[in-house]
């Protein structure tokens, strides 16, 4: 009898969580996708999500570390100004023009990125995290109220 692992490999899961990221990302950009802002978590959502882990065990700390770190990985190779990717597509264009592109281009563009990609992480942490969390505030509030309550009796002979 030959016994198989129980779990993937490491390289196995790193490859899933690539794939489902690029997944992710494709679906943000179409239109008809159902993936919005109540699916997606700026640092509060990501912080909270944590915790929830921590409470789970460092089975579970690790592997929001890796799922956070490989999103991350893969977001700054994005060729957006401000990101790794962004650079490289400044270099790239760069060389196939046979000269750098002007200073003072890449400093607006990087400006107007690094403003679009900070007012993203507002926008999600407002409308998502803080919104959700709100929610689940009044949520548990309602649970513990209708625990706390007593039950009415029933009047007799009505």
């Amino acid at each position: 009898t030959s016994f198989g692992l129980v779990h993937t490999n490491p390289l196995e899961q790193l490859y899933g969580q690539i794939r489902m990221t690029l997944r992710v990302f494709v679906s943000l950009i179409q239109p008809r996708s159902d993936i919005g802002i109540s699916k997606l978590s700026g640092p509060v959502g990501i912080g909270r999500i944590y915790w929830d882990a921590s409470k789970a065990g460092i089975r579970y700390v690790l592997w929001m570390a890796i799922l956070v770190n490989v999103n991350l990985a893969i977001f700054n190779l994005l060729p957006i100004p401000v990101l790794d990717g962004g650079h490289m597509l400044f270099a790239t264009i760069g060389k196939l023009r046979g000269r750098a592109l002007p200073m003072n281009f890449i400093a607006a563009t990087q400006s107007v990125f690094i403003v679009l990609l900070f007012s993203m992480m507002i926008y999600v942490t407002v409308f998502g995290d803080i919104r959700r969390w709100a929610r689940d505030i009044r949520a548990d509030a309602q649970a513990r109220e209708a625990v706390a309550e007593p039950a009415k009796p029933a009047e007799a002979g009505k």
